[in-house]
């Protein structure tokens, strides 16, 4: 039981201090593409090329097993004073003995995109009749978009991957029970944690794939780009 503790707590701390290498051949990104004869005879989408089964309520299927991808808050530990660092010690080992699921922490470094907050400002803006305000605004625009033009800015973003093998339907309704304790516990600590959406899983995904790349999913797919073979078929 110690030695289990030991290695939880180790594992845990891996979201506060360090980030953890990633290899090439973990099976998240072992996403091996469908035989070229099959793909020849089914539409080639996002989902088909990277070999996922599906995606569906902020649950990624791959080879008859479900996960769900946590964002994780990052705690400044070494600021804290003595007590606070017992206390979020003590909770981490309770966490860690709660442990019964195959669960896989790491972090990542992701190119700050500003296109969102830019995005809500400028719709505020269209609400706007007082000048001065609308101008400020406009200056905050083209201050983050100025930000987006530098090729230094990135932040580190920590995920957990919880998963089950359980069928589809079941395995939903336990990762959910699960994400809701694993939440509560490290809410005590405050670090904050976000469950991502299937749009956002598969926006996850492209980053890790396509490194030092700007390219959105979610603005490809608004555009009709998940099936892009056959519509530009239609089109010829």
């Amino acid at each position: 039981m110690i030695v289990t503790i030991i290695f939880g707590i180790a594992s845990i701390s891996l979201l506060i201090f360090t980030p953890i290498y990633v290899k090439k051949k973990n099976r998240l990104y072992s996403f091996k593409p469908t035989q070229k004869g099959n793909l020849k005879k089914q539409r080639k989408n996002i989902k088909s090329i990277w070999g996922i089964d599906r995606i569906k309520d902020g649950i990624i299927s791959i080879n008859g097993k479900q996960s769900i991808i946590i964002e994780l808050g990052s705690i400044e530990y070494k600021l804290l004073n003595d007590e606070e660092q017992n206390n979020i010690d003590n909770n981490l080992i309770k966490l860690a003995k709660t442990f019964t699921k195959q669960i896989q922490f790491f972090s990542t470094t992701e190119k700050i995109d500003t296109s969102d907050k830019v995005e809500s400002i400028r719709l505020n803006l269209d609400k706007q009749k007082d000048e001065n305000i609308r101008e400020y605004g406009n200056s905050i625009i083209e201050y983050l978009e100025n930000i987006m033009q530098e090729d230094n800015l990135y932040v580190r973003k920590n995920y957990c991957i919880i998963e089950s093998n359980e069928p589809f339907e079941k395995a939903k309704a336990d990762l959910e029970k699960y994400y809701s304790d694993f939440k509560y516990s490290l809410s005590s600590i405050r670090v904050k944690t976000r469950k991502l959406t299937d749009i956002e899983i598969i926006e996850f995904i492209n980053r890790e794939l396509n490194k030092n790349q700007n390219e959105s999913v979610k603005e490809i797919i608004k555009k009709g780009g998940l099936d892009l073979y056959v519509q530009a078929e239609n089109k010829t």
